[in-house]
């Protein structure tokens, strides 16, 4: 028998090994590791991402201001007088429509839109410019365009040649002065200074430099004239080109009390308007030939060639069409005594100067042309930037 004050306890064995406890701790500890390590990581690839799309988004920026530079270039080296006809509606030819890539940074490019202000198109307008960069970067800055104050010209003669220059300086009798004169032919100090002869590209300026003897170097004077070293006064400025010359033309043609004249020989006392009462007068004869003592103030549009055998003074604005300038074989030639003071816009040319030459640069005669008209100014004018803004 059992003794009533018996118990039986029960027996507690102790856990004979603890292993698989420690390697549940180490495998816990593990995950914890690997996830925080693997979250690093994502942040920091997502941090990296950001910052690449940052600084491609700063790039496609850049791209779009680049493109708006090189629009505002285009636009102001041809001259605005009509912004829509001028500008828009020959962009595709000014331009081109397809995208540009910057020639160093050949990932980055960009496209630029042009459009006329729909209440005043004449002389406002809008650049759309959308500049491109890697990892689909883009930006967009739109840009709103005012047309200008009056600039003048671009020197005292302007040759709007590309290229095939052949040139000829007669004698040492003539003067290209691109310093600025008042209407009577007197130095105007305080007025502006252009070179004597202005051109596209330094190609024309080279071609033109190299036909100048060290005589006559001193006769082409205005901005970068130096007469130690001798450096006649020959810049590349750009400017409008020959098909720009005709577009210009055009607007000048629509101007109110044209003077049309096929005449082809003027061998009286001949005036083509005065200062009171500048005149636009338009020749459309294939070889004019100026034999006695003309006088003139306004614009005077050559449509062919002209030879001047006698007397011409002329203040303002003389712009000759095509290759031809003055002389039947389309050559420059000054056989008696010209005295112009304003400008001389030509197209590609042959250029001969001789006898008493004189083409001074004047900026009043130039403003003088520029009031011709009330409805709009006739001098082309440069396009700046009024205000813009990225696209959000």
């Amino acid at each position: 028998m059992i003794p009533a004050s018996f118990t039986i306890q029960p027996v507690v064995r102790p856990v004979q090994n603890q292993r698989g406890y420690a390697l549940l701790s180490v495998s816990l500890v593990l995950l914890i590791l690997l996830t925080l390590g693997a979250a690093s990581v994502l942040y920091t690839a997502l941090d990296l991402r950001s910052t690449a799309h940052y600084g491609t988004g700063n790039s496609a920026f850049a791209a779009a201001e680049a493109g708006v530079l090189h629009a505002l270039s285009t636009i102001n080296q041809t001259g605005v007088i009509q912004f829509n006809t001028d500008i828009v509606n020959r962009w595709d030819s000014l331009y081109g429509s397809a995208t540009k890539t910057i020639p160093s940074l050949t990932a980055l490019s960009y496209q630029v839109a042009v459009s006329a202000d729909a209440a005043n198109p004449a002389d406002a307008g809008t650049l759309t410019v959308t500049g491109f960069a890697p990892l689909q970067a883009r930006r967009s800055i739109v840009v709103r365009l005012t047309k200008g104050g009056f600039s003048g010209s671009p020197g005292a003669i302007y040759l709007a040649a590309e290229g095939g220059l052949s040139s000829q300086f007669s004698g040492n009798a003539f003067d290209v002065d691109g310093n600025d004169h008042d209407v009577l032919g007197n130095a105007a100090p305080s007025g502006p200074v252009k070179p004597g002869i202005s051109t596209r590209n330094s190609t024309v300026s080279d071609a033109v430099t190299n036909t100048l003897s060290n005589q006559q170097k001193d006769n082409v004077k205005g901005l970068g004239f130096s007469l130690s070293p001798l450096t006649p006064s020959v810049l590349p400025t750009g400017g409008p080109s020959i098909s720009d010359l005709d577009q210009i033309v055009g607007h000048l043609l629509t101007l109110p009390n044209v003077n049309t004249t096929s005449t082809k020989k003027f061998n009286g006392n001949d005036t083509f308007g005065t200062v009171a009462a500048p005149q636009v007068t338009y020749m459309t004869a294939n070889d004019v030939q100026l034999n006695g003592n003309a006088q003139g103030a306004g614009i005077l549009i050559v449509d062919g060639s002209m030879t001047i055998n006698g007397t011409l003074d002329f203040i303002g604005w003389i712009v000759v069409r095509g290759a031809t300038v003055i002389n039947p074989t389309g050559d420059t030639e000054v056989l008696g005594n010209a005295t112009i003071l304003g400008s001389l816009w030509t197209g590609d040319l042959d250029i001969k100067v001789g006898g008493s030459a004189i083409v001074d640069y004047c900026d009043a005669c130039m403003r003088l042309v520029d009031n011709m008209s009330n409805a709009t100014n006739t001098v082309p004018r440069p396009m700046q930037v009024s205000s813009w803004g990225e696209v959000l």
